[in-house]
């Protein structure tokens, strides 16, 4: 066991739920932590991270053009956007805007807009080309009648290392669109999870999700002398959706790593 998990296992020990942790030091590509890295679970909104990238990859083989509008189907709104209000506009937006709200502010109407132009089957292409071998599209955002019937979204934290290193690394897309997906993931709003308690203003990479009884945050601290990845997933847990009881977990976690990576110490 490492010197980070063995500070890191008595926090996960004590939590009344499931839980998995993975870190790597990007500049060694050494995993520091490795705590059920290989899991699978329900993905919640780190689903949106494949998704992206899948739709990054066809507008550079030409198939799609981020300058395109994308129509949103009247199924595929879901009451909680706060972007394609009643009162706004309902009609669609460019595939460039859409892939923003959906990562920047997790909307989960720009999410099945997404996936309805993109389709399940070249998205979970993608995915296996990628070899990401715990990663399944199989519903929309919020499709709780398709989740019942067991067509449930699933990823590990070792699969969304895989696309974190590959856009870090620029080994996944063209220089361009690489910058288009680090942007938009250095945009995101939420910082009660990863960041909690982070003192310092430090950029993140990242994508969170969250369901009842289920956290999730993963993705790049750009630490200027050491960046590295921090994925932590949660489930089976006691926080309903938006609950902060979990998220408090994973800010805990990610306080233990950050003071480890920044000045080497551990609690």
């Amino acid at each position: 066991m490492t010197p980070l998990e063995q500070a890191l296992t008595p926090i996960l020990e004590a939590f009344p739920g499931k839980s998995a942790l993975y870190c790597v030091d990007l500049t060694q590509g050494a995993a520091l932590a490795e705590l059920g890295a290989d899991t699978q679970v329900v993905s919640a909104s780190t689903i949106k991270l494949p998704i992206l990238c899948c739709a990054l990859e066809l507008v550079q083989s030409g198939q799609l053009s981020l300058e395109q509008f994308v129509p949103i189907l009247p199924q595929d709104f879901r009451e909680d956007t706060q972007v394609f209000e009643a009162e706004y506009r309902r009609d669609g937006a460019g595939l460039w805007e859409l892939l923003y709200w959906m990562m920047v502010s997790s909307d989960n109407t720009a999410t099945n807009a997404v996936i309805s132009l993109l389709g399940y089957d070249r998205v979970n292409a993608f995915c296996a080309a990628q070899g990401l071998k715990k990663t399944r599209l199989q519903r929309k955002m919020l499709d709780f009648h398709a989740a019942r019937e067991g067509r449930e979204n699933y990823t590990s934290l070792r699969d969304q290392f895989r696309l974190y290193e590959r856009l870090y690394r620029g080994r996944l897309l063209a220089p361009h669109l690489g910058e288009v997906a680090l942007d938009l993931l250095g945009r995101c709003r939420s910082y009660d999870s990863l960041q909690r308690y982070l003192p310092d203003p430090v950029p993140v990479l990242h994508k969170p999700g969250g369901l009842d009884h289920l956290n999730h945050d993963a993705g790049i601290f750009l630490l200027p002398r050491r960046p590295y990845f921090l994925g932590v997933f949660t489930w089976d847990g006691p926080a309903l959706d938006g609950e902060p009881g979990q998220m408090r977990l994973i800010g805990r976690l990610s306080r233990v790593v950050y003071d480890y990576m920044k000045e080497g110490n551990l609690p």
